[in-house]
């Protein structure tokens, strides 16, 4: 059984975008380093045992030069059947979950990660954790917290007003969960619409499993 999961769901079309040299300049990498290689080795670097690749529009010729400085991780990579607005959704399935037993960490989206932020959530002893940032319009949800950083809402953007900003915040893409939790969601998955905002309905109707928020830090947004 492994004691640590990576998901990651990305669009092959655009790594392959980056690994052409077109995108360097705007994530401050190396010339020849793609955002996804980066993330694979600092994943390494903190003892992560195994990360899935879920990939939208087929897997193509993204294994090409991934497997370098993995340090005995395990790769895999996978193409995604039927690509939705969900990506949380598609990481959070059965198979890719069934043989883990310690944290899942998903990203779905492509970034640009500081390691530290990686070392935080690898050592953090909260199970499940959001790493938010602050809200933007363009996004389809926003989250809400309490004092002690424990999600305790969503809010669809339409309803989001002037008074909750304080409070305001979005995810960006990375989360770390308890595999107990995302198997629980993964169970009613046949019974759902299979996007973001239903799987954190469904993960907060479970009382035995708290969320909190991790603000990202100096997190970077890949530009595509």
């Amino acid at each position: 059984m492994l004691q640590s999961l990576a998901i990651i769901v990305t669009d092959a079309r655009e790594i392959v975008t980056d690994q052409r040299g077109r995108c360097q300049e705007a994530l401050a990498l190396p010339a020849g380093t793609s955002a996804l290689s980066l993330l694979l080795s600092q994943l390494a670097q903190a003892g992560v045992q195994k990360t899935v690749i879920l990939t939208l529009h087929g897997v193509g010729d993204l294994g090409l030069g991934l497997r370098n400085g993995l340090n005995g991780m395990e790769l895999c990579l996978r193409a995604l059947p039927t690509p939705n607005a969900g990506r949380l959704i598609d990481a959070v399935s059965v198979d890719e979950i069934s043989e883990v037993r310690g944290d899942v960490f998903i990203f779905t989206e492509n970034l640009n990660i500081d390691f530290s932020l990686i070392e935080r959530l690898v050592r953090s002893s909260d199970r499940n954790l959001v790493v938010v940032g602050k809200a933007h319009s363009h996004r389809s949800f926003r989250l809400l917290k309490n004092k002690a950083l424990r999600l305790t809402a969503i809010l669809p953007q339409s309803s989001v007003s002037g008074r909750n900003v304080s409070a305001d915040l979005s995810p960006i893409g990375v989360y770390k969960f308890s595999s107990e939790l995302l198997r629980s969601v993964a169970r009613s998955r046949r019974r759902r619409c299979n996007d973001d905002l239903e799987f954190f309905e469904a993960a907060l109707g479970r009382q035995a499993y708290e969320m909190h928020v991790v603000h990202g830090g100096t997190t970077a947004r890949r530009e595509g």
